[in-house]
């Protein structure tokens, strides 16, 4: 039975070149020292073309480094991209991105519960029977049509690109069921997960497709299931539950001459080659996992077929070394992973609150003042 309706007519954005230009003319002037952004870097990595300038694209940061690069006190429990646009392009302008990451988190059936920062901390989900299928909730795509437009507006004339983030039906299941129950349902009831996951994924296609109406360069769809030694389930459910659903949204995403960025967690290196048939363009964030992961042996294997990003260790340099120590190690993955092109320089998951922010500068300032040595850029 469906549960939801949700019309969908085609629409073309046209986009105001003059809009935002008195906001970005300030922004400009706290950050004219850095180089500009330009969508070009990222987008030539993709197509494996060398160029001097490594790209530079760190998406969602905790809400502590944002505040603290804007010097504002924004909400703890929303994330970059559901502040305010202003804010937002601000933030990804200062951290010296090539693109700015677009998307919104759908929490159905999640219980969060709010730190004395307002920060909000996951602990359960509430679709625990078939019966609960009831409390289930879509968002509004027409709210998330005018954020974005407004998003395409404002990033008019910036040099950034657009990347939209859909969701993960899978992960948005577990995390509506809760992760204990998810995982045992996966075994004692396999039809209720199932069922779960073809509602919320027919949610998922329908978001894609208000995407694909936009001026964005990539899609990010994404998996949340694999752990750091692995997946948290077979890997023929890992199959059954999530990969098949991202094949299709993928299809979907390439079919429309977008680019393809897959996030996923933990040691994946394995399951590459699969990522390449599925269409995959960009890879991210290649966890180390502890040292079980090397970036570099994947990038000497797969280097020329798909695009690596991340691998700025979020566990060691980022939140423990100095920002000396951060400007070498983000300078050593230029130098290694930069040759032929196919590097985004970014970390390796999300820049959390206990990382300074002199050592996110380091990176994004190791990135501003190399040039990758090659006779031929």
């Amino acid at each position: 039975m469906k549960i939801f309706a949700l019309p969908f007519e085609k629409k073309i954005v046209n986009v105001a070149h003059e809009a935002g230009s008195v906001y970005r003319h300030e922004i400009n002037k706290t950050t004219n020292n850095m180089r500009q952004p330009d969508k070009q870097r990222i987008i030539d990595a993709i197509n494996h073309i060398e160029q001097p300038d490594i790209p530079l694209f760190e998406i969602d940061p905790d809400i502590e480094i944002m505040n603290q690069i804007l010097g504002k006190k924004l909400p703890y429990n929303l994330h970059p991209f559901e502040q305010k646009v202003e804010d937002n392009v601000e933030l990804n302008l200062r951290m010296g991105n090539d693109m700015l990451y677009f998307s919104h988190v759908w929490r159905v059936g999640r219980v969060d519960v709010p730190d004395n920062d307002g920060r909000l901390h996951y602990t359960d989900g509430t679709i625990k029977t078939r019966k609960d299928f009831d409390q289930l909730w879509f968002p509004d795509l027409g709210k998330l049509e005018q954020k974005l437009e407004a998003t395409c507006k404002a990033l008019e004339g910036t040099g950034m690109g657009l990347m939209c983030g859909t969701q993960a039906a899978a992960f948005t299941a577990m995390t509506a069921m809760g992760y204990n129950d998810f995982l045992l349902n996966t075994l004692a009831d396999p039809d209720l997960v199932s069922d779960l996951i073809k509602t919320l994924h027919e949610y998922c296609l329908r978001e894609i497709e208000v995407f694909l109406q936009y001026p964005m360069d990539i899609m990010k769809v994404g998996s949340g299931i694999i752990a750091t030694t692995g997946p948290m389930v077979s890997w023929d459910l890992v199959e059954e539950l999530e990969t098949s659903k991202i094949r299709e949204q993928i299809k979907i995403i390439r079919d429309n001459g977008k680019y393809v960025y897959f996030h996923i967690d933990g040691k994946i290196d394995n399951l590459i080659p699969d990522f390449i048939n599925m269409g995959v363009d960009v890879l991210n964030p290649i966890d180390p996992s502890g040292g079980i992961q090397d970036i570099f042996q994947i990038k000497n294997q797969y280097g020329d077929q798909i695009t690596l990003s991340g691998n700025i260790d979020i566990d060691t340099v980022l939140k423990d070394g100095s920002p000396e120590e951060v400007k070498a190690d983000v300078i050593e993955h230029m130098e290694k992973l930069g040759k032929g092109g196919g590097y985004i320089v970014a970390s390796s998951h999300n820049l959390h609150e206990l990382i300074p922010v002199e050592n996110y500068y380091a990176m994004r300032d190791a990135v501003m003042e190399y040039k990758l040595k090659n006779e031929n850029c």
